[in-house]
């Protein structure tokens, strides 16, 4: 498909009131994509690598295959390219930086769990209020120490939402991480599409969100915590491949030469990184 295709789905899908933000989308996506170009690799083999605050990743569950798609027709959101519906079809989820990290830091900050503080007291009464926080793969085995941290009625613990959709210390079923070049006035204007931010009023929201989440979606959005995260993004339409500035990878495909080599062979201007945050090719 070409930009007058998603044009063309721009004019049927959305009313008049949120085209103008979509059509907006789709013409920062081409003018990046036609003039952004990533010119040499970032880090050295056996480099730790380093990413700035607002930096932005994506993982794919179909790894290599999905890497490849994502090269040839850049990460467009479900509703331009009939794949499956998620909770914000007219966009794409990426995690959004909060904070300089060492990658190796924000895997082990990631593969760790998020607990919920349910019924949190404090001198002796129920403020009938909840906590929440995230505990590090590192910290998970004193679970039991920062189970204590508050005084509540009950508590439980899951994996972040990171640790699902990147490649993480916790599960070897999603093998590529997508690192994009954030840093650049493109990715700027991308953002002012983001569903998750406050840049888009609550009444244009409700093309964007999947009917039957949009209600519930509202009002996490206005109370994010642990759950509901303020880590992602949700970017109209999509971003351009040639952002792509580094592939992370998990254990699995780490140990795959032939799969690396396919991969540096895709983006010879990208690194790629393992789970111990270091440039291996």
């Amino acid at each position: 498909m070409n930009k007058e295709d998603f044009i063309k789905i721009v004019k049927e899908k959305f009313s008049k009131n949120t085209q103008t933000i979509v059509l907006r989308q789709i013409k920062n996506y081409y003018k990046a994509k036609e003039n952004y170009k990533i010119e040499k690799q970032k880090f050295d083999i056996g480099e730790q690598v380093k990413l700035k605050k607002g930096t932005l990743l994506h993982g794919t569950y179909r790894n290599l295959t999905g890497l490849k798609e994502i090269l040839k027709d850049g990460l467009i959101s479900s509703w331009f390219i009939n794949a499956r519906v998620s909770k914000y079809p007219s966009s794409v989820s990426v995690w959004n930086l909060k904070q300089d990290y060492y990658l190796k830091d924000y895997i082990d900050f990631y593969s760790g769990g998020t607990i919920l503080y349910a019924g949190v007291f404090e001198n002796g009464k129920d403020t009938q209020c909840n906590k929440t926080a995230v505990i590090p793969y590192s910290k998970m085995n004193n679970i039991i120490e920062e189970s204590k941290k508050y005084d509540c009625h009950m508590w439980n613990v899951e994996e972040t939402k990171e640790a699902r959709f990147l490649p993480s210390l916790l599960q070897d079923r999603v093998q590529i991480g997508i690192i994009f070049d954030s840093n650049n006035k493109y990715i700027e204007k991308l953002l002012k599409g983001d569903i998750l931010s406050n840049s888009i009023s609550n009444r244009k929201l409700k093309e964007f969100v999947n009917p039957s989440y949009y209600e519930r979606f509202i009002k996490d959005k206005k109370h994010k915590n642990d759950f509901f995260t303020d880590r992602e993004s949700a970017i109209i339409f999509g971003i351009p491949s040639n952002f792509i500035e580094g592939i992370l990878v998990g254990r699995n495909y780490e140990k795959d030469k032939k799969t690396l080599e396919e991969i540096k062979k895709l983006l010879p201007n990208s690194y790629i990184c393992n789970l111990d945050g270091i440039v291996i090719k």
